[in-house]
């Protein structure tokens, strides 16, 4: 909560009271004297007194939010780069699994039926030979 932390904290030397301001039209509330350079009221004025952002401050902040952006950018192609890696892994894993599955069903079959065609050469049908 921005109340609470600022609230008691020192700027420029002075102890800050903060407290939540109940202007809906920031245009409104702009000082017009401070605008033209004309306020006598300074710090005793009721209205906001809006100091310009220098440029040179505007084009630092915009840099570093154009680097912000190219290093999540580069963060979100790596984190694709390993989903997509993993998912090919998990791919590649399912069919090996898939593959050892079928060949053990197949060997099991495989023993099934010779266990089937050796107890009919021990006594099945077709092969007496008396």
């Amino acid at each position: 909560d921005a109340l609470n932390v600022m609230n008691g904290r020192f700027y420029d030397g002075r102890r800050m009271e903060v407290e939540f301001s109940p202007v809906t039209d920031f245009l409104e509330a702009r000082c017009r004297d401070f605008d033209e350079e004309s306020c006598r009221r300074g710090g005793f004025c009721n209205f906001m007194h809006i100091k310009p952002v220098p440029m040179c401050l505007i084009r630092d902040m915009e840099e570093d939010a154009d680097e912000e952006r190219r290093r999540e950018e580069m963060e979100r192609a790596e984190r694709r780069r390993k989903d997509d890696r993993r998912r090919r892994e998990r791919k590649s894993d399912r069919r090996r699994r898939d593959r050892d599955r079928d060949r053990k069903r197949r060997s099991r079959s495989r023993s099934r039926s010779d266990s089937r065609s050796t107890s009919r050469g021990r006594g099945g049908r077709g092969d007496a030979k008396e």
